[in-house]
């Protein structure tokens, strides 16, 4: 096995209320890559990032295939093992109680047992100054932020990102897309360095933004992946979206 395999999925089958959600999807991810998972909506993305992160809370009859990491049965990983290995952030941030920014943050130690890097968190993602605040009262990009500085505090070096970016403005967008690539080079030594990220958008020019590896997904299946210039040709464009004309979309595509 390479030494650079993070984990792997074989065979992964999904369905809801006998409905195939995923239909035998198989994809690496290895230490080092930015992944793009994309595809149209009810292609299955969610499902399949949720089911890699191990966020799952639906009868296991319903599953089928194989996860590994590193060679080892995913599905006999430890809930804490899990969160120590990956961090799944989604779309939006919701507690069930009023808790401040800084007790959602520090709520990450659960899995890393480590309380020091949450000023560290903070401060990369740009919330200390609002750590008193409640966390319902932020607006909807700044909850994000406070996911991906729980996330950071979790200590996991696999980031899992569902649209979790997708409601901050530009500007934030921008930066934090910068900022997490520029962990994946960090010293490992470092608190956050990251072995990989994938990240889900609906924005296809920016989810392709910085990455070397594209996972595409329709009907539930992949159906191409590899670096982003090879993997989406035209052909494989006017599959997924189409109503979109493919020239354009590839003009986001980095070479």
């Amino acid at each position: 096995m390479a030494e650079s395999l993070l984990m792997q999925a074989r065979g992964v089958s999904w369905c809801d209320d006998e409905t195939a959600v995923l239909d035998r999807c198989g994809l690496e991810i290895s230490r080092g890559s930015w992944a793009a998972l994309i595809g149209p909506n009810g292609a299955g993305k969610s499902t399949l990032l949720q089911l890699l992160a191990g966020t799952w809370g639906f009868p296991q009859s319903h599953f089928r295939g194989e996860i590994s990491w590193q060679g080892r049965d995913w599905l006999t990983f430890k809930s804490r093992e899990r969160a120590q290995k990956v961090a799944y952030v989604g779309s939006d941030l919701d507690p069930a109680f009023p808790l401040s920014v800084e007790e959602v943050v520090q709520s990450g130690v659960f899995a890393s047992g480590n309380c020091l890097n949450i000023e560290a968190a903070l401060e990369f993602c740009l919330i200390s100054s609002m750590r008193k605040k409640l966390v319902h009262k932020l607006s909807g990009g700044e909850r994000q932020r406070v996911a991906l500085a729980r996330a950071l505090v979790q200590g996991a070096r696999v980031l899992f990102l569902d649209e979790a970016l997708s409601k901050m403005d530009i500007d934030h967008q921008l930066d934090f897309g910068s900022r997490l690539k520029a962990l994946l080079s960090a010293d490992p030594r470092q608190p956050f360095a990251l072995d990989s990220v994938v990240l889900v958008s609906h924005d296809f020019t920016f989810g392709l933004r910085w990455a070397d590896q594209a996972i595409v997904l329709a009907g539930g299946k992949v159906v191409g992946s590899g670096v982003p210039s090879q993997v989406l040709t035209p052909e494989l464009l006017q599959l997924i979206y189409p109503r979109a004309a493919p020239e354009l979309l590839l003009e986001g595509v980095q070479k």
